[in-house]
C-alpha cells in the first residue's frame, strides 16, 4: 500500500493506493480517515480493484486552510486530487459524511464516475438538520489524568453500543482527536448540505447500502420514495463501525452484489 500527497485548494490531501484495475475511490465517514478502509482496501484489491482511499481535508494527515468548509469545497478538492491522479471513471464508494461529498460531486460530474456507492445516507429535513448543528461541540481541551479521553470513550461505546470492538473504539478515538477542535466540520457541511435535492437529480448508476445497526438505516425507505429506480442492500446488524470492525463481511457483501458486475 502506498501513500501520497496531493496539493489541494484546502492545502496538502493525504490518500492511501492499493491493487491494480478498475479504480475505487473510499470517501470516509467524520471524524474518520482513510483509516476507516485500512483493513478493507487489501481485501478488495483481491477481488482486482486499484483501491484509493483519501483523507477529507482536515482529516487524518491531509490539511485544511479553510475556517468552516463547504460541501462544495470538499468536492473541489475531491476533483482535483483525482484529476491529478489522472483517475478515470472509478467506482465511488462512500459512507457517511463521505456519501453526502459523493452525492454531491456525482452530481456535478456525472460523466466522471462509473458507478456510486453510497452506505449510509445523510438526509435530513430541516428541523433534524437544525437540532443537530445546534448540538455543543466535544471539548478536547486536554485535562488532568487525561480525562477528557475516558469520557470520550464512554460517550463512543455508549453511542455504537456493545457490540463494537475495543480495536474500532481505540481507532475512532485516535481519528477524532487528530481532527483536533474541528472534528465537527464534516459533520456541519453534512447538516447544511441539501442532499436532497441533487439525490433527485442523480443520473450516475447509484447503488445504497444500509446496515440494521446503522441509525441511518432509517432513512432508506424516504430515499426509496424519492429513486425507487435506484438499486437498495441492506446488511443484517453491525454498527456505523462495521467498514472497520467487519471489513471481511462488509467487502464480500459489496462485491457479491455489486463490484462483481463492475470490473
Amino acid at each position: 500500500m502506498k501513500k501520497q500527497y496531493i496539493d489541494g485548494p484546502m492545502g496538502q490531501v493525504h490518500l492511501r493506493d492499493v491493487g491494480e484495475g478498475r479504480p475505487l475511490v473510499l470517501l470516509h465517514q467524520t471524524a474518520w480517515s482513510s483509516v476507516q478502509f485500512l483493513k478493507a482496501m487489501p481485501i478488495l484489491a483481491n477481488y482486482g480493484f486499484r483501491c484509493i482511499a483519501i483523507d477529507t481535508p482536515g482529516y487524518g494527515m491531509s490539511d485544511t486552510n479553510i475556517e468552516i468548509p463547504s460541501i462544495d469545497k470538499y468536492v473541489e478538492s475531491l476533483k482535483i486530487v483525482l484529476d491529478k491522479m489522472s483517475i478515470k471513471e472509478p467506482v465511488i464508494i462512500a459512507h457517511h459524511t463521505g456519501a453526502s461529498i459523493a452525492t454531491k460531486f456525482a452530481s456535478m460530474f456525472p460523466e466522471n464516475i462509473k458507478h456510486l456507492i453510497l452506505h449510509g445516507v445523510a438526509i435530513y429535513s430541516k428541523e433534524e438538520a437544525k437540532v443537530k448543528i445546534q448540538k455543543p461541540h466535544f471539548d478536547q481541551t486536554p485535562t488532568e489524568n487525561g480525562l477528557h479521553f475516558v469520557e470520550r470513550w464512554k460517550y463512543a461505546k455508549n453511542v455504537v453500543g456493545q457490540q463494537v470492538s475495543k480495536e474500532t473504539i481505540h481507532n475512532s478515538l485516535m481519528q477524532f482527536f487528530t481532527a483536533g477542535k474541528k472534528e465537527w466540520h464534516g459533520h456541519h457541511v453534512a447538516f447544511t448540505y441539501n442532499l436532497r435535492s441533487d439525490y433527485e437529480r442523480l443520473i450516475t448508476p447509484t447503488s445504497i447500502i444500509s446496515n440494521t445497526g446503522d441509525p441511518l438505516d432509517s432513512k432508506v425507505p424516504e430515499l426509496k420514495k424519492i429513486r425507487p429506480d435506484f438499486k437498495y442492500f441492506e446488511i443484517e446488524g453491525g454498527t456505523f463501525h462495521i467498514i472497520f470492525d467487519e471489513p471481511e463481511r462488509w467487502c464480500d457483501f459489496i462485491y457479491n452484489n455489486i463490484l462483481k458486475g463492475l470490473k
